[in-house]
């Protein structure tokens, strides 16, 4: 079983993509909360959420699924699928791309693929988006960000290989980076629930 399903805390299972959407939609996941970069912005973020742009992925979004299971197997961490909420609030969620053994516990792993790209750690949505995963999932003992640099080549089956073995960068509770990003989105997105409970039920324009 996975470590995530054993917390009793599943909303939804991307395998199943339709439910997936359907629970995705009411609920604030990390793509969402990672864009949270200024308090003053809620507005913005509401009409985004109330408004979204539809994206159906491109070439690199699908380059990218096809070497997550060969970035968790790099730092030996199995995939997970499961839509996970916050331990108090089921409107915060997460769909954390693999989890790791740790001793008795678990740490989540975030993997990116990067195109054409030599990068030394996290973009600051990035950070956002991870700090966001460990916030709706406190359990973990630690988080790991795993990336993959690709460049093109006509021989790989998938058009791509990578520059260099994949990198990883391990990321602690008290890391200033990410108590930081986790000070500044979780207000933001209490604010941004709220907003969005006063759209709909005193139906307040944005």
């Amino acid at each position: 079983m996975s470590a995530l399903a054993v917390l009793e805390r599943t909303l939804a299972d991307s395998a199943d993509r339709e439910s997936w959407l359907d629970v995705h939609g009411k609920v604030i996941g990390s793509s969402t909360a990672g864009k949270f970069a200024k308090a003053s912005s809620v507005e913005t973020y509401v009409r985004q959420i109330l408004a979204p742009r539809t994206f159906s992925g491109n070439e690199s979004t699908e380059s990218g699924n096809d070497w997550e299971p060969a970035l968790l197997g790099a730092v030996h961490a199995r995939p997970n699928s499961l839509f996970i909420h916050h331990p108090d609030n089921p409107r915060f969620g997460a769909t954390i791309d693999g989890t790791k053994q740790v001793g008795d516990g678990f740490a989540i792993v975030e993997t990116k693929t990067k195109h054409n790209k030599v990068v030394e750690g996290p973009t600051p949505y990035e950070l956002r988006q991870l700090a966001w995963q460990w916030f709706v999932v406190p359990e973990a003992v630690h988080a790991e960000w795993v990336w993959g640099e690709l460049v093109r080549d006509p021989a790989s089956p998938v058009g791509w290989r990578l520059r260099r073995p994949p990198q990883v960068i391990i990321f602690h509770r008290d890391d200033p980076r990410i108590v930081a990003a986790t000070s500044l989105i979780v207000p933001i997105a209490h604010a941004v629930l709220a907003a969005l409970d006063a759209a709909t039920r005193a139906k307040v324009p944005f």
